[in-house]
This record gives C-alpha cells, sequence and structure tokens, in this order.
C-alpha cells in the first residue's frame, strides 16, 4: 500500500470516529420524568426551557421534534435571551409525544408557542423578552416550522426596539414555514420581524396582530446597500398596524421583497401604506396576491410603491381606504401593472389591467375565494405565475380551469385566476346577483340589495362580501339582469 493511500485511510478512519450521525433530539414540555436529553419522548428535554436546552445540544444535521406545549426562551429574565437559529439544525413542532415520524405531526392540533411572556404575567409586557426568535448567523439549511411566535416587546434601547417576534439580521438566511407569528410588538419598526441585510425566506406563514411602532406592523425589511432579498409564499398578513406601513415596509438600497400568492387583510396604518411601504430605492414583486381591506389614515390604504421601479402580476387590489375616506389602491408611477384587478383602474405603466368588483366570498372574514362571475377567474397571465409554483393561498392547485369562466387572461387553458386563490373547477347551481334563489336575477332581487343599503354583514344582498350593500352589489345585481345560466 502506498503512502498517499495510507494517509487517505487514516484520515478515512478519523472522520468517521469523530463524526457523529445526525440525531433527533425531542421536546416535551410536560414531561417530569426521564433522562432529560431528548434521545427518546421518554427522555425528552422537559419544561420550559427544553427547546432551549435541545437548541444547545444540537449540532449540524440533527432535527429538534417539540410536543405540543409553551415554551420560553429563559424564566423571568433576562429580556436579551431569544431562540437562536443554527445552521444546519431543523426544529419542528406540532407533536403529541410518540411520534416516530416527522409525517404524523399535527401542529394545528398540537400547538407549540414560542412566548416572549418570560414572566408568565401578561398583559403586562415591560419584563417581556425583546426578540422570541433570533436568525443569529443561521444559513438556508436552518428551519423552523410548525410553531406560534408570540409576546415578544421589543421597547428597549438600540437594536432592543425592533423586531418583536423574529429578528434576523447580518446575512442570516433562515427558512421559516407552516408557522404563525402574532401579537409581537416594538417601538421602532417590524412588529413581527426585523430585517436587515440578511435574507430569510417565509413559507405559508400568518403574521396576524402585530405592532410594529413606528415602521412596519408585520415587517421592516432594510438594507444598508449590502442587500435583503426576502421571498414570501402563500402567507398571510392580517390585522396588523404601524405608524407607516400597517403590513410590511421595504427601505434601503438593494432591499427587495418578493411575495407570490400572499394575503394582505386588514392592516392599518397612521402614515403613508395601509398594506405595504416600498422606498428609498427599495422594491417589492407582487405575483398572484390579493391586497384587501387595508386602510390609512395617510396616503395610500393599499400600496404605497415609490422606490426603485416594483411589479405587481396577477393581483387584486380592493377595497383599501385613506385618510381621506377614499379607496387609495396604489401610489408608484414606476411600478409595472399586468394582469390585475384594480379599484378604480390604473393610469400607469402595465397592460390588461381590469376595474371590477372581484366578488369574494366574504372578504370582511378573510375568505377571498372568487365566487362564481367574477371577473377574475381565468383572467391572469399564465407566464406572469413565477416558475415552480403549483400551488395557491390555501394548498390547492394554482392552475385550475373553470368550465363555468371564459379564458379571459393569457396562455394556453388552464389559465391562472386573478388574485391568491384559484377558483375550484366546479359549476355552481346558484348565480350570483340571485338573491332569493329564483333562478333569475329581477326586480326582487334588485328591492332588496335596496332595501339593504348600507352595513349588513352577512346578509344576502352582499354580493362582493365586504359587509356592506352599495353601488358594488347594485352594479352586480343590474349587469346579471334576467336568467341564471
Amino acid at each position: 500500500m502506498s503512502r498517499l493511500t495510507t494517509g487517505a485511510a487514516l484520515a478515512a478512519l478519523l472522520l468517521a470516529t469523530t463524526t457523529s450521525p445526525a440525531a433527533t433530539l425531542r421536546v416535551d414540555a410536560s414531561l417530569a420524568s426521564g433522562a432529560n436529553d431528548g434521545s427518546s419522548w421518554e427522555d425528552a428535554f422537559q419544561g420550559t426551557l427544553g427547546l432551549q436546552n435541545a437548541l444547545a445540544a444540537a449540532v449540524s444535521g440533527d432535527q429538534i421534534w417539540i410536543a405540543g406545549g409553551t415554551y420560553l426562551p429563559a424564566i423571568g429574565a433576562p429580556r436579551s435571551a431569544s431562540f437562536f437559529l443554527k445552521t444546519g439544525v431543523e426544529i419542528y413542532g406540532g407533536f403529541a409525544g410518540g411520534e416516530t415520524r416527522l409525517s404524523e405531526r399535527d401542529p394545528a392540533a398540537n400547538v407549540v408557542t414560542l412566548s416572549g411572556d418570560l414572566a408568565g404575567n401578561d398583559p403586562v409586557l415591560s419584563d417581556n423578552a425583546y426578540h422570541v426568535v433570533q436568525g443569529g448567523s443561521a444559513n438556508a439549511t436552518a428551519l423552523l416550522s410548525g410553531v406560534t411566535v408570540r409576546a415578544g416587546f421589543s421597547n428597549g434601547a438600540g437594536n432592543f426596539n425592533r423586531g418583536g417576534g423574529l429578528y434576523i439580521v447580518s446575512g442570516a438566511r433562515p427558512r421559516i414555514e407552516d408557522s404563525i407569528v402574532r401579537d409581537n410588538r416594538c417601538v421602532f419598526g417590524g412588529g413581527a420581524c426585523y430585517i436587515a441585510n440578511a435574507s430569510p425566506s417565509f413559507t405559508r406563514v400568518r403574521f396576524e396582530s402585530n405592532i410594529g411602532g413606528s415602521f412596519g406592523g408585520a415587517f421592516d425589511i432594510f438594507s444598508s446597500g449590502v442587500g435583503s432579498d426576502i421571498e414570501f409564499e402563500a402567507c398571510r398578513f392580517i390585522g396588523n398596524s404601524a405608524a407607516r406601513a400597517g403590513g410590511v415596509e421595504v427601505f434601503g438600497t438593494n432591499a427587495t421583497a418578493t411575495l407570490v400568492n400572499c394575503l394582505f387583510l386588514a392592516n392599518t396604518a397612521t402614515g403613508n401604506g395601509g398594506a405595504m411601504y416600498v422606498a428609498s430605492n427599495g422594491s417589492t414583486t407582487l405575483k398572484g396576491c390579493t391586497v384587501v381591506g387595508n386602510s390609512t389614515t395617510g396616503n395610500t390604504g393599499g400600496l404605497h410603491l415609490t422606490g426603485q421601479p416594483s411589479v405587481v402580476h396577477n393581483t387584486i387590489v380592493w377595497h383599501n381606504t385613506d385618510g381621506d375616506g377614499g379607496f387609495s389602491q396604489i401610489l408608484g408611477g414606476s411600478t409595472a401593472i399586468k394582469y390585475c384587478n384594480i379599484e378604480g383602474g390604473w393610469a400607469g405603466a402595465g397592460t390588461d389591467t381590469i376595474d371590477a368588483a372581484p366578488l369574494f366570498a366574504d372578504m370582511a372574514s378573510g375568505d377571498v375565494n372568487l365566487l362564481d362571475g367574477s371577473p377574475g377567474i381565468d383572467a391572469g397571465s399564465n407566464s406572469l405565475v413565477p416558475a415552480g409554483t403549483d400551488s395557491d393561498l390555501d394548498g390547492g392547485p394554482r392552475f385550475v380551469d373553470d368550465p363555468c369562466a371564459d379564458d379571459r387572461g393569457a396562455g394556453g387553458a388552464p389559465v391562472v385566476d386573478m388574485g391568491a386563490q384559484e377558483r375550484d373547477d366546479s359549476c355552481k347551481t346558484t348565480c350570483v346577483g340571485d338573491t332569493d334563489g329564483s333562478g333569475a336575477v329581477d326586480f326582487t332581487d334588485l328591492l332588496t340589495v335596496l332595501s339593504a343599503w348600507g352595513p349588513c354583514p352577512g346578509c344576502p344582498a352582499d354580493l362582493d362580501g365586504d359587509d356592506t350593500v352599495g353601488f358594488t352589489d347594485l352594479l352586480v345585481v343590474l349587469s346579471a339582469w334576467g336568467p341564471c345560466p
């Protein structure tokens, strides 16, 4: 055997004896017995600090499985304590305890909460963690999945005033999936998450009821020129608030956010941008999104896009209001709009934009499925859907042909719908405007609409699902006049 071969064999033997195989570490807050080493469900890391202990033990290649329960980064103090994500470590919530396969978990039934309520005394927030989760130096091999992040409160000095739920900076690139980030607060920016010069991704995450102080109720995305390139897919931004950018702020050179099949609903601001605010050389791309029912007492209830040229494709922007009480959908003359439904129309750059009531199932409750007769069905452009996008906001197929609708968009059948949710292929027996189910839209339906004029949540005359009977509902009846198809 040559010296080279002998050396290689010895090196391989040394590597084999010093490298541990990937482990699955288990965590169960309810457990009070066992070895507390994570080696099995019976010996899982225990108590509210179980996840923190598992993270300390985990190395690249490991998975952490978490049973339902509440977990803290510290008990009582310090407020600077956080769960730090780690390169190569995948964290999965949603287990009952006892599972042997990852596919057996159920995050909806076995809720895992990562909480910033260190003292267990909420609604007192003054002693809560500044950031519940931090990205640390984690790259894209770090994963957090199937958890709820809540009760962070960033009201300190310096960086402790931003990112109540998550704080991701300095090149970190973790993946956050199938989770909820809610009820977090900060006094500066990013109630749910603050990002600076970092590029994480978010898939099927719900950001709800976060308060962002000055900027970004859910997100404050910043770049000093190094770059922040954020990807969101099938995410929901609901009921977040801030002084500027009720939902998402993108600010600074090379700060970009790409949103695919996402929903902005009922976010509020007192400054510009009820749903989004993009400025100072920031930019955004929205593909197949729905932006509805957001508001501001300032300018632009929907998308305030004044940074670098932005892109909005296959998207519905509807019923967003500004401080004058009027509808205010998009501000941004350099924004390229294609195959979108925008209330009030769009006079800027772009093609194939319509202005027609989208006919949501129930906009006020967040059900933005398109009803029969919606002008958004089969009305998008297939070529504008990002490559590899095969599902919609709810996880259903992104391309479905509705045999009851004409193909008004571009591309071969099935033609993608406008908005975040794809209409299924079933034709209903009722028709929009037929409030009494008589099989025709006639004077009875007209009188139903006129007699219910004004606020009317859930009533049959509310044909566009905005909880108010008004001119849009009247136009629906008049345009559908006659026998149902």
